[in-house]
This record gives C-alpha cells, structure tokens and sequence, in this order.
C-alpha cells in the first residue's frame, strides 16, 4: 500500500472522529439582486434565497472551525468571513499559516453539480481521487492544496493554496489538511 494512501485514509478517518456536525452558521450578507448569466438555473427555492442551504453554510459552522483548531492545535478558533451570492456560499479562515477557503456551489441537480466540480478541477490542475480515498464521490485534488467535491447538488470546493507548505502543531501538509478539511464537511452532509 502506498504512504499516500494510508495518509489520506488516515486523515479521513481522523476527519470523521473529530465529529459534530451540526447545521447552525452565521448569518451571511443578503444576496445581491439577480442577474442572467446563462447558468444552470437554481431552483426558485434556491435561487438568491437570503440563506444558504444548512449544508452548504457548514463550511462557516462553529463545528468546522472547531475542527480547523483542533487539527492544527489552535489556542482558540480562527476567524472567518463569509459570503452568499444566491448560488455560492463561501468561508475564509485567517489561520497563522494563511487563509484557507471553504465554498459550496449550490446547483439544480446533481449531474451539474457533477459536471460544475469537474469543470473548476480541470481549471485548478486537480487530478480524479481514486480508491477509497474519494469515498465514492466525483472527487479531484491538486498537488498545490486544493480539493472538489461533488456531492447530491453540491460541488464542494476546499482551497489551501494560500497557506504555508506544512501547517499546524504537527507540520501537516496543506494538501492533506485540505483532503482531511473536505472529508470533514462531506461527513456533516452525510449526516444530515
């Protein structure tokens, strides 16, 4: 077995340890008013709602930055910003070691979804996940610390190439903080 492998399934199950998820977020910005873009169409229940969709908003979640402090042996929690647009929700964190952002795609459906993750993945040089280690999801990760998901109608997007190589108390680097960040919040979905 290779160490890459036994490092990201190591992580993912660390990821999924760490536990709590739960729904609850900050209150993002209001949506700016809509525009035509020639996108796929959110739904209407979606499209420029005030509020992200609970699973989406996870990436901001007290958990989540929980997660992000104990993983890199924080004193105490990062803080954010955040931002909705009506179809993307995203979080940055000003860690000590650079800012890490967490965003969610909000699509139609899942086959955009699948074909939105694709698309930013190719744009980022990120490489197919392959084995268990995308545990059974349209999954890509770059060596330069990014992470995409796909996920029911959500691409999850995890971008760490803002950091240092190596990070937190332990010298992890990004690209497995990244992986083990997106596993975090995939387990939360699944959760819920």
């Amino acid at each position: 077995m290779n160490k890459r492998y036994l490092t990201l399934t190591g992580l993912a199950a660390g990821a999924i340890l760490l536990g709590g998820c739960a729904a609850g977020t900050a209150t993002p910005p209001a949506a700016p008013p809509a525009t035509s873009q020639g996108t796929v169409p959110i739904p209407a229940a979606q499209e420029n709602a005030p509020q992200p969709p609970q699973a989406a908003a996870m990436v901001c979640s007290a958990e989540a930055k929980d997660n992000v402090t104990k993983i890199l042996g924080l004193k105490s929690p990062p803080t954010t910003t955040l931002s909705w647009n009506g179809t993307i929700y995203s979080c940055n964190y000003s860690l000590p070691s650079g800012t890490l952002t967490m965003s969610v795609h909000v699509y139609a459906a899942g086959q955009a979804a699948q074909a939105g993750a694709r698309s930013l993945a190719k744009s980022l040089n990120a490489a197919p996940i392959r084995g268990l280690s995308n545990l059974g999801l349209p999954g890509y990760q770059s060596d330069a610390g990014t992470v995409v998901f796909a996920k029911d109608n959500m691409a999850l997007h995890v971008d760490a190439t803002m950091m240092a190589g190596t990070v937190g108390v332990n010298q992890v680097p990004r690209t497995d903080f990244a992986y083990q960040m997106a596993t975090t919040i995939l387990a939360c979905w699944s959760e819920h």
